[in-house]
């Protein structure tokens, strides 16, 4: 099927098709948008285009049938090399990227690095792809390894960095890298997704999950559990009553947060859902508040209109509050203290909502 898997994405398919019509293609690319809408899925893709036996790459058109393309997709491809982050882990380890070995679950195991392994003869392909997954999870150690590759790339070779936001990565990854960003899936494209995949079999019900996913198949499945679905509403009508009862919101979030029997990525996985919720509803309300149709399913859209005749500030207020909220998902996988985390997260939303901004102490 080729391309025609990929939904919502047509404008990166084509600009990657005039990039290898031309003969220019870039050694590193830095794939940023939302969880779950389909980044890996379009680097495999493209990876395709790249392996493929039956078309050349300089057509950038994937068979999805013949032997490289089925490696591709089932990740048993000698010359494609994956890193993602290692279970029970908050960070891509520095041996995933340099070589060395890693404790999990006391068992050690030992990795070649992707930094060594791009550096090999493609074994039956024309050239080397890496992917590198949960971008915004590489430490310190692991970027200013990879830097150097990244500089100087073996000839032929193609680096692929998956992230969620510019703001979570590096100037000196962001400078070395062409930025590709992608949107959020259509409510339609959602549904056709999770209609093919048989995620849902009704199409109704696809539509309700595609409503209220923010353009996330990822959200879409989680919302398959009912529960999660009475956390989404509990949440938004907390979120609309924040000024005057932020202890509620925070009390609710650190419990579902801050529970003993959930690991370390466990808890960050929870925040980062519980905060995706709140990003939604704040795009909402910066819908609305810049005279734009808001969209969503209608209990985010009576949220969002409830807030916005509480509203203090204006769009750049708004703004500052999805800032805000994206920076306390980055800072969850620092290991920061949980409690603390989210009490300040929202006390400040609380205080922008309140005075149109953070107001500084006279």
């Amino acid at each position: 099927m080729g391309w025609h898997e990929v939904l919502g994405h047509g404008a990166q398919i084509d600009r990657f098709r005039r990039n290898l019509k031309s003969g220019r293609l870039a050694s590193a690319f830095l794939f940023i948008g939302p969880e779950g809408i389909g980044k890996q899925f379009f680097a495999r893709k493209l990876t395709q285009a790249l392996f493929c036996e039956e078309h050349s790459e300089y057509e950038c058109e994937p068979c999805s049938h013949c032997p490289s393309c089925q490696q591709v997709m089932t990740g048993t491809h000698p010359d494609l090399h994956f890193v993602e982050l290692l279970a029970g882990t908050a960070e891509i380890r520095t041996a995933q990227i340099v070589g060395g070995a890693v404790k999990i679950n006391d068992k050690e195991e030992n990795f070649p690095g992707v930094c060594y392994e791009v550096n090999l003869k493609p074994i039956s392909a024309k050239r080397k792809v890496v992917i590198i997954n949960d971008a915004d999870s590489l430490n310190d150690t692991s970027t200013a390894n990879l830097l150097k590759t990244l500089e100087e790339p073996p000839p032929g070779a193609v680096i692929i960095l998956l992230g969620t936001s510019l703001s979570q990565q590096l100037d000196t990854i962001i400078s070395r890298c062409q930025v590709i960003s992608f949107n959020s899936l259509l409510p339609e494209h959602v549904q056709q997704i999770l209609l093919q995949q048989r995620v849902v079999n009704d199409s109704n019900q696809a539509l309700e999950l595609a409503m209220i996913s923010n353009g996330s198949v990822e959200l879409a499945r989680r919302y398959l559990d009912s529960e999660l679905l009475e956390t989404r509403s509990e949440l938004l009508n907390l979120l609309a009553t924040l000024p005057q009862h932020p202890e509620k919101l925070s009390a609710m979030i650190l419990k579902l947060v801050d529970v003993k029997s959930l690991s370390r990525p466990e808890k960050m996985e929870q925040l980062e859902f519980l905060t995706s919720i709140v990003v939604s509803c704040l795009h909402q309300v910066l819908l609305q508040l810049s005279g734009q149709s808001p969209t969503g399913d209608p209990l985010l859209q009576e949220i969002g209109r409830r807030i916005v005749d509480d509203w203090s500030g204006d769009v750049e207020t708004c703004l500052a509050c999805i800032d805000r909220t994206l920076e306390t998902s980055f800072h969850a996988r620092a290991n920061a203290n949980v409690k603390t985390l989210i009490d300040a997260w929202v006390d400040d939303l609380s205080q922008i909502w309140i005075h149109g901004g953070f107001k500084l102490p006279t």
